[in-house]
């Protein structure tokens, strides 16, 4: 094979599964949210964007404070490590596939008002994309600074009683 055409083949099938993952994660939200199995309330929620209830955190219930904070004790060693380049694929996809799945956990459990829903699937989303830039390129700091960005932007919008701020430097 031609040395150009296999120097691009990696990122080309890097940039596709990040795609796919994003694709995959927007597709069980979707299933989740429009009326498919999903607690009652959550219908006309409208577009997740980042807000406060009343200038106030919105509260939490135990799953989301569950999932959020697994997801923070698996993205945390791997932020403060001292070179995050050094993530094997087998360690990204462990990180994206952890993330992934609390992902998918927080939304089967969401039982919040719909604002307070709108405003945690706008950091989802954050943690989706973050996820598919993990595994599809270990080395590089996108996904991981976007993870970061999801977890340190959630207490701002979150009254989570003993959430640990992330520690490490900002990607």
């Amino acid at each position: 094979m031609n040395p150009f055409v296999q120097k691009l083949r990696r990122p080309f099938v890097a940039g596709l599964l990040a795609f796919v993952l994003v694709v995959i994660g927007y597709a069980v939200w979707t299933h989740f949210h429009q009326g498919h199995g999903h607690t009652p309330g959550h219908d006309d929620h409208g577009a997740a964007v980042l807000s406060l209830n009343d200038g106030q955190r919105w509260a939490t219930d135990e799953p989301l404070r569950l999932g959020m904070q697994r997801i923070r004790d698996a993205v945390a060693p791997v932020l403060v490590a001292h070179n995050r380049r050094n993530l094997t694929r087998e360690q990204a996809k462990a990180l994206a596939d952890s993330v992934q799945e609390n992902v998918t956990y927080l939304i089967q459990n969401c039982k919040l008002v719909p604002k307070a829903d709108a405003t945690l699937h706008a950091l989802i989303a954050g943690l989706i994309e973050g996820a598919a830039l993990v595994a599809a390129d270990p080395r590089s700091d996108d996904g991981v600074a976007k993870l970061a960005q999801a977890l340190r932007g959630y207490p701002n919008y979150f009254d989570h009683p003993g959430w640990s701020p992330l520690m490490g430097v900002e990607p």
